[in-house]
């Protein structure tokens, strides 16, 4: 069958191939260069904001909350019944109050409490 293809049809049969191949090569830069353009602008997108704490609450046989651990604030660990918290709050609710730190998390670590 080869023999019945004259060398000018065989080349551009290559030629058509080869061009299939370049538009498909073109397309993946293409797509690559808006890839990259994305994570640039990603990056320069203003940093997430500083991770805060919250303060667990557990209520008490009298009806009463109570603090029950400090958590990070993306902690999943800390319950429903949470109240945000300062850097300040958590740190003094660690040091002076003797609340516990929440043992997943660690916002004791996080805030230089060892």
């Amino acid at each position: 069958m080869y023999e019945s293809v004259s060398r000018l049809e065989h080349l551009r049969s290559v030629r058509a191939w080869l061009l299939w191949q370049l538009r498909r090569t073109d397309d993946t830069i293409a797509e690559l260069e808006r890839q990259e353009v994305m994570a640039t602008r990603a990056a320069r997108t203003l940093p997430p904001p500083p991770r805060g704490w919250k303060l667990a609450m557990r209520r008490a046989g009298d009806g009463k909350a109570t603090p029950d651990a400090v958590h990070t604030g993306d902690c999943g660990m800390a319950g429903k019944n949470t109240k945000p918290l300062a850097r300040e709050q958590a740190l003094r609710a660690l040091t002076e109050d003797g609340v516990t730190a929440c043992p997943y998390c660690r916002p004791d670590t996080d805030l230089g409490v060892l």
